[in-house]
């Protein structure tokens, strides 16, 4: 079950040390997932730039080893928004993909945005070398040549053999949840086959969790280049010389007629060098070779006549990249201020003639790559290709989204929009919504259509899941063979609602929906789309993102109810994503659908797991009520509820109905009816397990929590049970285990095991709370984080080390030892006793049970933390807060820990 990642009741965010920013929210906004993606203010929320980190930790409810780094912040050159991206770390780590973003705007906080992934049962200690990794990396890319091995490409460019970064990255599992992996993250480029992406190998065992593409080719691979790696004999650098002349060029370009562009007078040569645009504009020319090596193309007089270039080489094509790249600088420059791709000036490079037939173009990560073509394209450096595949770089340095499933098609899509946007500035009297209509030589004679998807050359999607729509769900793995799950596919659907944005269109769609959307012309659908990647789409965002983050920057640019907003929200209902406007002026009365197929799992003596399919809403779901026949147990902005507090063998009926920003109350879910189990002694006896033989390897050392046990004993399996470590529920624990050898170092693999349920064994789901493959390392460690759903009281762990493999719950191994230990499970939030009696009776928590106000009276300086059942910090503070106000929480108990003098007491409070 995921763990949930908001609070569950409201927001609590402390400003300026006395004010909750419950009071503040207008809207949280769930995704399909049932994450929150999306909160909102109303009237904005000031706070200072010292406590902005504060409100993100409090808003993602991340405890004391999580931290937030500002990575970035933009000023919206359309708007007077200020936005800042932070970066997730856990344990010092980077989470992958995890960047979450403060919107605000005159000094105070508008909304946040972002994807947050449940962070439980995380490991962040590596049992690989980031070698051995880097060479599983290599393996699976399985190049002949790496460009690492090209001496002049790395002395030209900033790319090296990878170290290699440890990260922590969100992999998909079956049943659609996430789980952080401790990977190492590799930059593998290849030359032969061409081949770029991040390869994340599992830290722990050297598999391949997963890899994302970082060439983004201009249309699905059709082949890979078949030239062998070479050395071009003429090299120039554009840092050769340093007092060039800059002047202005006539070309007359392969696509685009007789053009200006900026050269670089270069001895008694120009060259296709401008040095006016960022750090550079450079176009090289790579003679059909595949060694990225600056050679330039030359002209004596400046005029680059077809006469000279209209050749059997292609040579115009390079006129056409100078140009269009050099254009694509200017609109991104002259319409947002953007300084290059990384808005800090980065120097634009386009290789010309890459290896003979090669039917496309791409962005490498660092440069742009074209073809010339065969039998289906002419060269492709036509304006829009050029500024589809800048579109990518741009991609790179803002939303950053994976290349893969629907992120990589939104990817590919927003791509598709900067070509049309660009050639419309540039070239306005050409086909703007045609992508490669001056390249495509075969049957319809363009590559793509943002005005009718399903025309194209490969027939795309106008509607999401509509028809064409490729399968990009997690059962499929993404691979160059399948277009990395439909990316140039299923960028069909964000092709034509941008259509739609800009020229309006009415009619019905594949779900049979009819709609009619007056359009808002290029200009300003092209700042919504560039405020939406910038500023709010994320690393794995989605279709449902783009939903919500497009009608969110309408809104921010234009005003909410304005027509472009509205228009945003019909385009976007008009591609089968959300509903359509039905007007702003009248108070939304329309109740969310009722949620679905709510189930139970894992149910115990004393809790369950319920989860159910996420609603509907016509402005959007903000959260979910949770009930036990009529009682109202609490709420949740995700679709997962931890019932606790259970009595054993007993029957409840349970139910959810979800709600919205203005209060409607949906119909109730399906009742379910669970029985909790009877109450359960744990038996004498658990499975035997032991190691036959400790003469050369042994367990040395167990710590977690307050065991700290170094064993002497030599038998292959010792009895540690009258040991007991205090738990609780929700908390996360290290295991440290240090193995001893007698005299040679062996490769020693590890598990331990711990009876949540006290059944008796270690077979249920979720009871292997800790694995390492066999390595040398000394001492091992991992997190284990109890779950809530574990039963209250004494239940068994064992810890195993065996020999050269991962040893089983009930194995006898040849080589090793088993050690049990008892575990004193607690409830979330329980304190052992380590105040004593002189801080207990000083403390005086009350009205208890409370309805509004909640008072502390205790001597002296303290903290507390108000704390709820499944282990959540709703609240915390210091002696400066003395009455809290708990009148919006949910009904229900909560743990009050307060800690004085490095002593903590535990109150139970019941909110009434």
């Amino acid at each position: 079950m995921k763990k949930h990642v908001f609070s569950a009741g409201l927001i609590m965010l402390f400003v300026a040390g006395q004010f909750s920013a419950q009071e503040f929210v207008s809207k949280r906004n769930l995704d399909s997932n049932g994450r929150v993606d999306l909160i909102t203010f109303n009237g904005g929320l000031s706070a200072k730039s010292t406590n902005i980190n504060e409100i993100l930790k409090q808003s993602l409810n991340l405890d004391f080893r999580s931290s937030l780094q500002s990575i970035k912040t933009n000023l919206d050159p359309s708007s007077s928004f200020v936005d800042e991206k932070f970066q997730l770390y856990y344990d010092g780590i980077k989470v992958q993909y995890v960047v979450y973003t403060t919107h605000s705007q005159n000094g105070k906080i508008e909304s946040l945005s972002g994807n947050m992934f449940p962070i439980t049962d995380v490991t962040t200690k590596p049992a690989l070398s980031a070698t051995s990794a880097l060479n599983s990396a290599i393996k699976h890319t399985g190049a002949q040549k790496y460009m690492w091995e090209d001496e002049q490409y790395v002395k030209e460019n900033s790319y090296k053999k990878p170290d290699g970064e440890l990260v922590l990255i969100p992999i998909e599992q079956n049943d659609g949840s996430f789980k952080l992996l401790l990977a190492y993250k590799f930059d593998i480029y290849a030359a032969q086959p061409l081949s770029r992406e991040y390869v994340y190998v599992d830290a722990l065992d050297g598999k391949i969790l997963m890899t994302d593409a970082i060439i983004k080719h201009a249309k699905n691979f059709y082949g890979e280049a078949s030239a062998s790696h070479q050395e071009n004999s003429e090299h120039h650098s554009e840092a050769a010389n340093t007092k060039l002349a800059l002047v202005n060029g006539t070309a007359a370009t392969r696509y685009s007629g007789s053009q200006t562009i900026a050269t670089t007078l270069v001895g008694s040569n120009y060259t296709l060098r401008d040095s006016s645009r960022g750090n550079g504009v450079f176009t090289y020319n790579l003679r059909k070779g595949t060694a990225l090596t600056s050679t330039d193309f030359t002209d004596a007089d400046n005029n680059w006549t077809a006469a000279e270039f209209n050749n059997a080489a292609f040579d115009n094509a390079a006129l056409d990249a100078h140009w269009g790249v050099s254009s694509t600088y200017d609109y991104f420059k002259n319409t947002f201020n953007r300084n290059s791709y990384n808005n800090a000036g980065a120097s634009l490079k386009s290789y010309i003639h890459y290896s003979s037939a090669y039917e496309n173009a791409y962005w490498s990560g660092s440069e742009m790559v074209y073809g010339d073509g065969a039998s289906t394209f002419s060269p492709l450096t036509s304006l829009d290709v050029t500024a589809h595949e800048l579109g990518h770089a741009v991609c790179e340095y803002s939303a950053n989204l994976v290349y893969s499933r629907e992120s990589g098609a939104i990817n590919e899509g927003l791509s598709d929009i900067w070509g049309s946007v660009v050639e419309n500035a540039f070239a306005p009297t050409k086909q703007n919504f045609l992508i490669g209509e001056d390249i495509t030589k075969t049957s319809p004679g363009y590559l793509r259509s943002m005005s009718n998807p399903k025309s194209g050359l490969s027939a795309q999607p106008d509607t999401y899941l509509g028809i064409n729509w490729k399968a990009a769900t997690s059962s499929c793995t993404p691979s160059q063979a399948n277009d990395q799950c439909g990316v140039h596919y299923n960028s069909g659907v964000l092709n034509h609602f941008f259509y739609i944005l800009t020229k309006g269109k009415t009619g019905t769609n594949d779900k049979g929906n009819s709609y009619s959307v007056t359009g808002i012309g290029f200009d300003k659908s092209a700042k919504i789309v560039y405020r939406m990647e910038t500023s709010y789409l994320s690393s794995t965002s989605t279709y449902a993102n783009v939903l919500t983050y497009a009608i969110q920057s309408a809104k921010d640019l234009y005003g909410v109810g304005s027509p472009e907003a509205i228009a945003t929200q019909n385009a976007l209902y008009a591609v089968g994503l959300g509903t359509a406007y039905t007007g702003g002026t009248t108070a939304d009365t329309t109740a969310p659908s009722a949620p679905a197929n709510l189930s139970a799992s894992g149910t115990t003596s004393v809790a369950t797991n319920l989860t159910w399919t996420a609603s509907t809403d016509n402005v959007g779901v903000t959260g979910y009520n949770v009930y036990n026949g009529a009682t109202l147990l609490g709420t949740t902005a995700t679709t997962t509820y931890s019932v606790t507090g259970l009595t054993a063998s007993t029957t409840y009926s349970f139910s959810v109905k979800a709600k919205d920003a203005a209060g409607n109350i949906s119909a109730s879910s399906n009742v379910l009816s669970v029985t909790t189990s009877s109450t359960t002694t744990p038996p004498v006896a658990y499975c035997a397990s032991k190691g036959n033989s400790t003469s050369d390897e042994k367990i040395g050392k167990v710590v977690f929590g307050t065991i700290n046990n170094t064993s002497t004993g030599t038998a292959g399996y010792e009895n540690f049970t009258a040991q007991i470590a205090n738990v609780n529920k929700g908390t996360a624990y290290t295991i440290t285990i240090t193995p001893k050898w007698t005299s040679t170092t062996y490769n020693e693999g590890y598990a331990v095991f711990i009876d949540y349920n006290a059944d008796g064994d270690f077979a249920d789901a979720g009871e292997t709370v800790f694995t390492k493959a066999a390595s040398k390392t000394t001492p091992v460690s991992g997190s284990i984080t109890i779950p809530a759903t574990a039963l209250t009281g004494n239940t068994r762990m064992r810890v195993s080390m065996k020999y050269n493999g991962i040893p089983t719950s009930c194995e006898a191994f040849s080589y090793g030892q088993v050690e049990d230990y008892t575990l004193n499970i607690k409830a979330a939030g329980t304190v052992a006793s380590l105040a004593g009696a002189n801080v207990e009776t000083a403390v005086n928590v009350y009205p208890n049970p409370v309805k509004n106000v909640l008072n502390i009276n205790v001597k002296g300086d303290y903290n507390y933390q108000l704390i709820s059942t499944d282990g959540k910090i709703i609240k915390d503070g210091n002696q400066s807060e003395s009455t809290i106000n708990v009148q919006n929480l949910p009904t229900g108990m909560y743990i009050m820990k307060i800690t004085q003098g490095g002593k903590t007491s535990s109150h139970k409070v019941i909110k009434k």
